[in-house]
């Protein structure tokens, strides 16, 4: 059950972060300062990282999305939903055209990183971290 849930849980963050992807490109490569457009090609890069290793049923996949998924939900977070703060922030609000799409995107992406990072830790919990070393996942060990 915890498995098909951490499927899902893959499929909703691939998919926000399609749409994300989508989004960004819609409003150009200058829609963004540079700071926040090699930290957003970073996360990228755990992100398709992370979704990889779920899909792959990897033994290492619970680890990854909790150490990437609880983080990257906090940075989209602090990048759209909060005020103009730094370089690294571009709010939801300040998008001229299809606003929709970005609230959209940003929404999708962060529950998906969540829900990532929360079926991870119930995996964890239930296997426990050695089940992180070794063969496969689900393989018993003597």
């Amino acid at each position: 059950m915890l498995e098909r849930r951490f499927h899902w849980a893959g499929w909703l963050f691939a998919v926000g972060s399609l749409i994300h992807i989508v989004d960004h490109l819609r409003r150009g490569q200058g829609s963004v300062g540079e700071g926040l457009y090699w930290l957003g090609n970073v996360g990228l890069v755990l992100q398709v990282a992370t979704i990889t290793l779920i899909f792959a049923g990897h033994r290492i996949a619970p680890l990854a999305a909790v150490a990437a998924g609880f983080p990257l939900a906090v940075g989209f977070a602090g990048v759209h939903w909060l005020p103009e703060w730094s370089g690294l922030s571009d709010p939801l609000w300040e998008i001229g055209s299809l606003r929709w799409l970005s609230y959209a995107a940003s929404t999708t992406e962060i529950a998906g990183a969540l829900a990532v990072g929360l079926t991870g830790v119930a995996i964890l919990r239930r296997d426990g971290l050695e089940s992180t070393i070794g063969g496969p996942r689900g393989a018993t060990r003597s």
